[in-house]
C-alpha cells in the first residue's frame, strides 16, 4: 500500500475520540503478509478498544489490509518520525492472508466473526478458534447470525465449520437440502 492510503487508514483510525496518536505500518512477515498493522495511543484512561474496532469495521470497510490494531502507550518517534523497529510486533498466530467476502451473506458472516472476536476484521479463511474464539463466544457467534440471518446453526457448526466460508458452504448446502 502506498503512503496515501497508509495516511487515509491513519486519518480514519485518528477521528476515533480518545486517542492522542496514531500510527500504521505495513507488515510482511509470516503468512500475514501484505497487512497493516495500527498503532493507537490513548489520550487517557478508559479507551473502548471494542468500539474501536467497530469504528475502524465501519470506516475501512473489507477492502483494507488493517490485520490488527495494537494499544501502545505512546508511538515512538525520532525527530517526528515513527520508529517502527521499537514498536512491539503483535501475535498474528491464524491470521491466514486477507480473503474478502463476494456475498452480502458472507459480509455478514465476516462481520459477526470480527464483532464476537473483537477483532478488526476477519476474513473467509480465518479460523475462529485460531484468532482465540472459545466455547462462550461460539455460542454467543451462533446465535448472532441464527438473528442476523434467520437460520438455525448450532454452536457444534462452528466447531464442525470454523472459519465464514465454511458456514457460508454450510448455509448454502441448507438452503439447498430445503427446497
Amino acid at each position: 500500500m502506498d503512503s496515501e492510503g497508509i495516511g487515509d487508514v491513519e486519518s480514519a483510525l485518528a477521528a476515533f475520540p480518545g486517542l492522542a496518536d496514531v500510527a500504521v505500518v505495513e507488515h510482511g512477515a509470516g503468512e500475514a503478509e501484505h497487512c497493516l498493522l495500527a498503532y493507537v495511543a490513548p489520550s487517557g484512561p478508559g479507551l473502548d478498544v471494542a468500539e474501536l474496532h467497530a469504528h475502524a469495521r465501519k470506516a475501512l470497510g473489507h477492502g483494507s489490509m488493517l490485520a490488527a490494531v495494537v494499544v501502545v502507550d505512546e508511538i515512538p518517534a525520532t525527530a517526528g518520525v515513527v520508529d517502527v523497529a521499537a514498536l512491539p510486533v503483535p501475535d498474528l498466530t491464524g491470521l491466514l492472508p486477507y480473503r474478502a467476502p463476494g456475498t452480502a451473506r458472507q459480509e455478514i458472516l465476516c462481520d459477526l466473526f470480527a464483532e464476537v472476536l473483537g477483532v478488526v476484521r476477519c476474513g473467509l479463511d480465518n479460523d475462529f478458534f485460531d484468532l482465540a474464539g472459545r466455547s462462550v463466544e461460539a455460542m454467543v457467534l451462533a446465535g448472532r447470525i441464527n438473528t442476523a440471518l434467520g437460520v438455525r446453526i448450532s454452536m457444534a457448526d462452528l466447531f464442525r465449520a470454523p472459519t465464514a466460508a465454511d458456514i457460508d458452504r454450510r448455509l448454502g448446502a441448507m438452503a439447498d437440502a430445503s427446497k
